[in-house]
């Protein structure tokens, strides 16, 4: 489902947007829409990276488990 929404740009922006909306796919909505799922994905690698840092054993735990699971 989509949804119509309005946004304001100052005018080098509101350009920009139409000269890539211009050659994606989609136009200017599929290529803001592009922007914010590379977005999304820049700020769940980001939390990934952050649990890992917060749990650094869980690596080697996850190895040591799967060489455990391999010898039985």
């Amino acid at each position: 489902m989509t949804e119509r929404i309005t946004v304001s740009f100052d005018e080098a922006v509101a350009r920009r947007v139409r000269q890539c909306g211009e050659k994606a796919r989609g136009g200017a909505s599929g290529y803001l829409e592009r922007l914010v799922r590379q977005d999304e994905l820049r700020e769940a690698l980001k939390a990934h990276g952050r649990w890992f840092a917060a749990h650094p054993a869980y690596e080697s735990d996850a190895h040591d488990e799967a060489d455990a699971a391999s010898s039985a």
